[in-house]
């Protein structure tokens, strides 16, 4: 399975990130990109790649330790990007 880890980003910044890609929806080309709903959106701190389903359960205990330990902290978003083939948007 396919795993990373990510924080979801507060409201006000999806709606924010909203009213961008809402602009960039009817660019040419922006038909054969996959748009995600923006219950998907997130912002990915590591990607692991193929992961043992067995190894599931102790890779995630050990991100909610994490994620108990860590005080909120600042994001800024700059730029932008595409990959996947050009099928999927990075900001």
């Amino acid at each position: 399975m396919r795993l990373f880890a990510a924080v979801l980003p507060p409201p006000d910044v999806v709606e924010e990130l909203g009213r961008a890609v809402g602009g960039l929806r009817s660019l040419p080309g922006a038909g054969r990109l996959r748009w995600t709903d923006r219950p998907g959106w997130h912002f990915t701190l590591a990607f692991y790649g193929e992961v043992d389903e067995g190894l599931v359960p102790d890779l995630s205990e050990r991100l909610e330790r994490a994620a108990r330990r860590t005080e909120p902290f600042p994001l800024a978003l700059r730029g932008g990007g595409q990959f996947g083939r050009g099928r999927a948007l990075w900001a």
